[in-house]
């Protein structure tokens, strides 16, 4: 199959790369939830799972994967990183996937020098981790204030 070399994109006024252009488009069927993947590289799909699950959701989870051919390295030990319905899960500077339950939807920045081993042993993984994260339900809210009694130490 041949390779679509990422393309280059280059807008001084998104630093952060959050509209790169991510053209490619496929359906996945995993066992939790129905995914749509967009993406700027078109290695990445012969590596995703395949399933004739038939649909499991009305609303799919949005995976945006985008190969950022500017910052090189390979995928280190993750460090991950939650703030209430967004969890920030980072792999070193070649790996960086953010997942927010509000929208259904991870981003993932990808490295250029990741090849197709660990993206299936250590991305693809953590994406399918992440979409269990942003597809189930809300866990019951806590309520806004706790009570401490009157005798406890953290009462001054």
């Amino acid at each position: 199959m041949p390779t679509l070399e990422s393309v280059s994109y280059t807008d001084p006024l998104d630093l952060l790369r959050r509209f790169v252009p991510t053209p490619l488009k496929v359906e996945i069927h995993l066992e939790l939830a129905n995914v749509v993947m967009e993406t700027n590289d078109l290695s990445f799909l012969p590596l995703l799972p395949h399933s004739t699950a038939g649909e499991i959701s009305s609303t799919p989870c949005l995976w945006k994967i985008v190969r950022d051919v500017d910052v090189r390295g390979t995928t280190a030990e993750a460090s991950i990183l939650m703030a209430g319905n967004v969890i920030f899960y980072c792999m070193g500077p070649a790996c960086l996937i953010g997942a927010d339950r509000g929208r259904r939807e991870i981003l993932a920045f990808i490295g250029r020098d990741v090849d197709a081993h660990s993206f299936q042993q250590s991305i693809l993984p953590a994406l399918c981790r992440l979409t269990e994260f942003v597809t189930r339900p809300q866990d019951i809210a806590v309520p806004a204030r706790t009570e401490v009694p009157a005798g406890d130490p953290r009462h001054a």
